[in-house]
């Protein structure tokens, strides 16, 4: 925990609500600037900014430290969200302000040395700085929000410890990138540039909100045997006794050599929770005929091969759902959503030549948000979803 990373942000704007912003320029502060402006940040109480690692993470550190100090928190992305649909190289931001919005961010660092014992009193902490008992806490007031580094592989022990503490308070968050690099993510905030490290939120909003979460997969009936992992359970080696990649493809009806991340992206693996499919999505093939899992799996476990179901119209009916549960007006739109979209979501929407048409569904609504390297939901780290929080 970085305690000098703390904020607690309280305005006296007659108004209250969400703003999104996007920019396009490539160069790093008049983008940064932009957004910013967009976002009306200074009187904001909370700033979220995603950015491409194509910027300057520096730089969009300096800017948004001069501008709006501990109220503001960055990361980079695998693509950005917004009103434009799907886009690469861009920034965008979401801020929530008024008097009915209250905020408390802190940094947890050092996620490859993730240790829970320091963090016992942090949702009780978190309360505080909001002016609330952790008992005062209201799933209908009160979200956390997560952006972990998506490379850290701690984000199925974050989430647990924060349920336990708060079991009907929802959790929702994404995972950060760096583009499809894999090699180091950053995380801006307070004047600080981090990698390996999660930024968490807790938000109180006494307007209406509503949890995003679902995923377009279905069971066939191709199950696999896991028989032998690494690394933490993210490496499958070997499946039915067979080298990974071999069996993947069998199982699939194509040679090795066939297996690619777009393909993959298509069919992810997974098992079956609540009777449903739980996503444990493939990042890549490796040389030596693994498989590289974004969710940890366990030597004995069956996988199912999976398959999509439309994966537009299921966005679609998901985010109206959101949408309906904000008991708005007929006819009224959000104040805004922010939205964490699998990046196995957008490489099959690149594969099937649905990416167009995915990101106009997003982008009838004023949203902003990022794809992700997995999704927070609940006490679930979660794969090839959807995740976010739509604003009423």
């Amino acid at each position: 925990m970085n305690p000098s990373a703390d904020a607690t942000v309280e305005t006296d704007i007659s108004d209250a609500g969400v703003r999104v912003g996007f920019r396009s320029d490539t160069d790093t502060e008049t983008a940064v600037h932009g957004v910013l402006d967009d976002l009306e940040a200074e009187s904001s109480t909370l700033n979220l900014v995603f950015f491409s690692p194509d910027h300057d993470e520096d730089m969009v550190r300096q800017v948004l430290d001069g501008r709006v100090g501990a109220n503001a928190v960055a990361g980079t992305t695998a693509g950005e969200i917004s009103t434009e649909g799907f886009s690469q190289g861009t920034i965008v931001g979401l801020s929530l302000y008024g008097p009915d919005v209250r905020a408390a961010v802190d940094i947890v660092p050092n996620l490859d040395e993730l240790s829970l014992v320091p963090l016992v009193h942090l949702p009780e902490q978190f309360a505080r700085r909001i002016g609330r008992d952790r008992s005062e806490l209201d799933p209908d007031r009160h979200v956390w929000l997560f952006l972990v580094d998506g490379l850290s592989k701690s984000e199925d022990l974050l989430t647990p410890f924060f349920m336990q503490a708060s079991p009907d308070i929802n959790l929702v968050g994404g995972s950060l990138s760096d583009g499809e690099a894999y090699e180091q993510t950053q995380l801006a905030h307070f004047g600080r540039l981090y990698n390996n490290a999660a930024a968490i939120a807790l938000l109180e909003y006494d307007r209406p909100f509503s949890v995003i979460h679902g995923n377009h997969m279905k069971f066939t009936d191709r199950w696999l045997k896991v028989t032998s992992v690494s690394s933490g359970g993210r490496c499958l080696e070997r499946i039915n006794g067979h080298s990974a990649v071999h069996a993947y493809a069998d199982a699939l009806g194509v040679a090795p050599d066939d297996i690619t991340t777009d393909l993959t992206a298509i069919h992810p693996l997974g098992f079956r929770f609540r009777g449903r499919p739980f996503v444990c999505s493939i990042i890549e093939p490796t040389d030596q005929g693994a498989l590289r899992l974004a969710n940890p799996v366990h030597s004995g476990e069956r996988l199912n091969v999976l398959e999509p179901t439309d994966l537009v119209e299921h966005t679609r009916a998901t985010l109206a759902d959101a949408v309906a549960q904000l008991g708005l007006p007929a006819g009224d739109s959000p104040q805004g959503m922010l939205l964490f979209n699998c990046i196995a979501r957008y490489r099959e929407a690149r594969q099937n030549g649905t990416l167009d048409a995915l990101g106009d569904v997003f982008a009838q609504y004023p949203v902003a948000g990022f794809n992700s390297l997995g999704e927070q939901h609940g006490a679930m780290h979660t794969n090839h979803s959807l995740t976010g929080i739509a604003f009423g």
